[in-house]
Order: structure tokens, then sequence, then C-alpha cells
């Protein structure tokens, strides 16, 4: 185990599936403070990290335990501070700092920030324009879909009540297809969950040009001192299913553009009762102005890498830095001196297993691209429908300009030689996926 320096504060990050990398945390924790994981044994991620989770900090297994005994094992380590980089450990991250008195959000700001329903409602009534939004529980009759059916409109969005990552996020586009895509929910044993449809959102003329997408996020964090914005990310346009095919920082937006999103981050934030922490603000540009699409209580997926890319800036070094009480917020966006990118590759709709994968070396080799990660292997089982998470692999670097990130992005599928099985198992070649709007 990494020896533990008694002179620095000791910092709770729960870890489990889809956490961020170990490794990423502990070089990111280096000098800042020391890491108390807190894990659950039944998640088999938790037992597969163990040793190294051992070496890089201490344990402490809370299955079984709910928010106060959780607390109560956690207070021999007197933390100094509580971070969450996950949705799922929102609220109840949010109940032990409340018991071991450290800054987070409060328990009542954490349900806003994971139910869709109840941040819509929240965003409401602080004033912002909201898409309509009509929910749909997990357990639902003839007679609800009928009045369902009678209520929505079309275009819209189908997805979890909560839930990242457009896992199970689909647009709708007649009665018929919601039937359909409501069904094929109601089959799959680990989709039966509440659900929400949302009135899809129309683009500015001048917003979906592609391969750019139709909105941005703006990354932040927030202190007593107020609301402090760090950058904004632009995004490639998505895959079928709401698929993320890649991120940048900075964005691509037109600056006289920036102040308006900016505001209207602040006013989400400020709705939702948002006090302290890092957030991830998804906002569309419609032909009304920027719209809030959510708003994830925590630091976005690939800021971390991107910053760090862009500016030289570990969001994850100062969100545990702020975490034991130091100021460390921006006053403005961080410079930037390249852009940083993520990009996602990601597999076609209709594939269910990988074949083989092969050309990743030579994507490695690319000018700018710093890493690639391999997340899924040869003989895997894939699927679209389950989200931005079924991308095959991803490509972390930097570039000087926006067109060689689109070249990038264009050589990645051009190397990458992937070879899928269909639901048939008839094998299909890997091509760049099908385009489509927010």
């Amino acid at each position: 185990m990494r020896a533990r320096d008694e002179n620095l504060p000791n910092v709770v990050v729960p870890y489990g599936y889809r956490s961020m990398p170990v490794l990423q945390l502990a070089a990111s924790a280096e000098g800042v403070c020391n890491l108390v994981w807190m894990v659950r044994r039944s998640d088999p991620e938790c037992v597969a990290m163990d040793r190294m989770l051992r070496r890089l900090g201490e344990v402490v297994e809370v299955d079984g335990l709910g928010p106060t005994q959780s607390a109560d094992a956690l207070a021999p380590f007197a933390p100094g501070g509580i971070v969450a980089f996950r949705d799922d450990d929102l609220m109840f991250v949010a109940e032990i700092a409340r018991r071991l008195r450290l800054p987070f959000h409060r328990p009542e700001v954490a349900r806003r920030l994971v139910d869709k329903c109840k941040q819509r409602r929240a965003l409401a009534a602080g004033g912002l324009a909201v898409p309509r939004c009509l929910e749909i529980p997990a357990r639902r009759d003839r007679w609800f879909t009928s009045t369902l059916l009678g209520d929505a409109t079309f275009p819209a969005v189908l997805k979890p009540r909560r839930g990242s990552g457009s896992r199970h996020t689909f647009l709708i586009e007649s009665p018929a297809e919601l039937i359909e895509t409501l069904e094929w929910l109601s089959r799959e044993p680990d989709a039966l969950e509440d659900m929400v449809l949302e009135e899809y959102l129309k683009s500015a003329p001048d917003a979906a040009s592609a391969p750019f997408a139709d909105y941005v996020s703006v990354e932040t964090m927030l202190d007593a001192d107020g609301v402090h914005h760090m950058a904004v990310t632009g995004r490639l346009r998505q895959a079928e299913s709401f698929r993320e095919t890649g991120f940048f920082i900075p964005s691509n937006l037109d600056e006289t553009l920036v102040p308006a999103v900016l505001e209207t981050a602040t006013s989400a934030l400020g709705a939702l009762g948002v006090e302290f922490g890092c957030v991830h603000t998804e906002i569309k540009l419609t032909p009304d102005g920027p719209r809030v699409l959510e708003v994830n209580g925590r630091l976005g997926g690939g800021v971390a890498e991107m910053l760090t890319a862009a500016a030289g800036i570990d969001p994850v070094r100062l969100h545990l830095r702020q975490a034991i009480g130091e100021r460390v917020a921006p006053e403005a966006p961080f410079e930037c001196e390249r852009i940083g990118y993520r990009l996602f590759h990601q597999p076609p709709l209709s594939a269910r297993r990988i074949l083989t994968i092969d050309g990743l070396q030579e994507i490695g080799d690319l000018g700018g691209v710093e890493s690639v990660g391999l997340h899924l292997s040869a003989g895997d089982p894939v699927d679209g429908r389950e989200g931005t998470r079924s991308f095959v692999f991803s490509v972390v670097g930097a570039s000087n300009g926006y067109d060689e990130v689109l070249e990038t992005n264009q050589k990645i599928y051009e190397l990458a030689r992937v070879e899928y099985a269909q639901a048939e198992e008839a094998p299909q070649e890997s091509r760049a996926p099908e385009l489509v709007g927010r």
C-alpha cells in the first residue's frame, strides 16, 4: 500500500463499476490527500481491483450499510472531504456528507440532480424554459399507455428517469414507435425502469452543421464565492440512439453565443440549488436560445483528459483540493493553448458481438494522439441501445485546430478494423456510425 501521509487530509471516494480509473485518481491525489475508497464487495469491479485499491489507499466496505452506518464506518479516518464521480453515488454520498458535516450537494439537491422529473420541475420553477416532460412508470398498463398517447407530441425523446450516458435513450417519431419501444423495454430484464418522454427540441438553424453537434456542455465549479465556469465543451454529432462520438475543449461555439450559454448554466444551477462541487450542464442551441438538456452533479466524463491536454489543468486534482477546503476555482474559463479531445469509436446499432479488433497501433501513431483506451475486446457483447458506454475504444489527444480534430476522427474510422456479428451472427465490417442530431 502507498504510504499514508499523516500530514495530508483523507478524502473519501466511492469506487465501483464505471468509476474514474484508479490510477488516474491516485495520480491526481498525489501530494493533495490520502484516498479512502468506499466500496461494495457485491460489485465485481471492486473485487477485481481490491489489491490495487489497497495499495493506493484505505478501503472501507459498505455492503448492506445505510448512510448512517457508512458514515460511522468512515468516521475513524476523520475525512477532510468527500467526492463522487458517478451519478449513481450522488444521493448516497450526499447523505453521508451531511452526517459527517462535509461539503457536498445537499440531499435534496442531489435528488434533483439524479431525477430528471424533479430536475425539470425545479428548472421550470426557477424561470427556465424546459421541454415538456411526461412521466412513464416502470409498471404500466394499457390504460396508462393509451392516456400517455393522448398527451404526447412527436417527435420526442424517451429515456430513463434516472440514468446517464444515453442508455436506453431513443428518438420517438410516432405513437406506434413509442408503443413498440416500451414493449421492447418491458421484455428486457435490466430495462424495467421509470422513463420520461420529453419534447424534442429543434436546433437553431446555424447550430446543427455536421459534423459538429447542436449542443455543448458547461463545466463548472461552485464554492462559497459563487459559480465558476471552467470550460465549454463542444461535441461531434451523435451516433444513433444519442451515443456520443466525441468531445473537445474548448468548444467551437461562436464567441457571441458564449455569454448566453454561461448565463443559462448559471441560472440552472441556481434553480436547482447547487452550491458546491463540480457540475456538468448540457445545453442545446435552439431557435429560441440556449435550453438546458440536463444537469449532472459531477465532473463531466472525459473533461479531466481534455482540460489537461488543452490547458495543462487537472480538474480532478482541483476537485480534490476543493473538497478539503481550498479555494481553487477559476475566475473565468481556463485559457486553452490547444484543443483537447476525446473521441469514441462507436459500433453500428445492429452489432451484437465484437469478432476482431485491429489497427489501434496505427491510430496511436497519429500526430497529436496521446492515448488509445480499449473499452471492449474481441468476443465481448455489444449493444448500442446501452448508450455511449457501448463504444469499442476511445482516443485522447490534442490538436491546433478543429479541422485537425475532424481529420483525426476520420482517420480513426479508416484505420480501425473492427468486425462485428449482428443479432443473427452475420459478420459486419466496421464503419462510421450514422450521425444524428440531439
